[in-house]
């Protein structure tokens, strides 16, 4: 597999890497980065990684109670902005994935203003190249032992790396100010002095070297997240992977349809349950000495006769029996409270929106047995919720 390493600075360094044979297939610069546009026809089939100069970039960290994982978006610019001349609003903010581990949490933070971001971006679009990666070029040097420092020199720049996040790049005559300033007396090696042919062919050995020791799929902080996050991109070959996501995406509408079926077929059953549970419960508590019940509509009509009550007498019972084709016509009702008092059942329901609500008053109207009247009614999260009273008809 070859890959394209570009580092987005003045001027441009890049250079192909074959990561089977390990060898350097081709490297040069470019003037800055209007002129990536050079780079088009290398970036097509190779695996493009792109590095941001270390000039408009911070390397820093944070240290957070754990509990305070889930709001980092908002929490880590916040914790930085007294160490920032710049409004967090301008800037961005990238780091790493996080677990949780112990009371706090150090983390790696890289700080770039959002104006560079979209001028990187925007020179390789224009470039008509694909980057969905992006990293502080501080990986492009090698991790440096405990207590030492390494350094690349690239034209008059050098990149200097102190820790596995830590490092900085300048210009080459503020090196050892920069070292003195910014570290603790750390002894520093210039990768040029380590029997490199091509300097810049570190970089390739620093990226897999880092693959190989930490068994992650790339370095640490990609910049390319949260606002800057890449963008899935359609296949260039055709064939079936032209409508391969075309495919996947009716798969997942019928596996949704047929889901939203069983689903709803389900609330269903749960509704009709829960209407049968009602008048189970009702029955019961007018006949607390029968056990056994099979049939609500014979065995209260049964008792009815057993008792000589004459027509117009009502119950919980019988309304509720009045209504169930007026709950069959509006599935979207759902019973939520009911009561009996003075012949008259009150029932407290949830429904999609205030038409299934009157027209479940108008189905059981339309019996003739009941009369339901609608009570108050409110609309809360986009539901409805209101009464309804149930009487005989006279």
């Amino acid at each position: 597999m070859e890959q394209l390493f570009i580092r987005l600075s003045t001027p441009v360094h890049w250079l192909i890497w074959n990561s089977s044979q390990q060898e350097l297939i081709a490297s040069g610069t470019l003037a800055d980065v209007s002129e990536l546009v050079q780079l088009r026809d290398h970036a097509r089939a190779r695996q493009v990684i792109a590095y941001a100069s270390g000039t408009d970039v911070l390397m820093t960290s944070v240290t957070l109670p754990s509990n305070a994982l889930r709001m980092l978006q908002q929490v880590i610019p916040n914790a930085l902005e007294d160490e920032l001349a710049q409004d967090i609003n301008d800037l961005h903010f990238a780091w790493p994935p996080v677990k949780k581990s112990g009371a706090t949490v150090t983390i790696p933070v890289a700080v770039v203003a959002k104006a560079r971001m979209h001028e990187w971006l925007e020179a390789l679009r224009q470039a008509d190249i694909d980057c969905d990666t992006m990293y502080p070029d501080i990986y492009m040097v090698p991790q440096p032992e405990p207590e030492h420092a390494r350094s690349l020199t690239l034209g008059e720049q050098v990149i200097v790396r102190t820790g596995e996040h830590d490092g900085f790049t300048c210009d080459h005559h503020l090196v050892d100010t920069l070292m003195e300033t910014l570290t603790d007396g750390l002894k520093l090696t210039a990768v040029e002095q380590e029997d490199i042919e091509v300097p810049l062919s570190v970089v390739a050995a620093s990226y897999h070297a880092g693959l190989s020791a930490s068994g992650q799929t790339a370095p640490p902080i990609n910049l390319r997240q949260q606002q800057f996050r890449a963008a899935r991109k359609r296949s260039r070959s055709g064939g079936w992977h032209s409508y391969r996501s075309a495919a996947v995406a009716a798969g997942a509408l019928v596996v949704v349809a047929y889901a939203s079926q069983v689903v709803h077929y389900w609330q269903l059953n749960q509704q009709l349950e829960q209407l049968q549970q009602a008048i189970t419960t009702t029955y019961q508590s007018v006949f607390p000495n029968e056990t056994r019940i099979v049939n609500v509509r014979t065995q209260l009509s049964r008792h009815l006769e057993s008792l000589g009550m004459s027509g117009d007498t009502s119950s919980p019972l019988e309304l509720l029996l009045h209504l169930d084709g007026a709950f069959q016509a509006n599935r979207d009702i759902t019973l939520e409270l009911l009561r009996y008092d003075n012949q008259t059942l009150r029932l407290q329901v949830h429904a999609a929106n205030f038409a299934s609500l009157e027209n479940f008053r108008k189905v059981a109207n339309q019996s003739g047995m009941v009369v339901v009247e609608q009570g108050p009614v409110s609309n809360q999260n986009g539901a409805v919720s209101g009464t309804l009273t149930v009487k005989k008809s006279v």
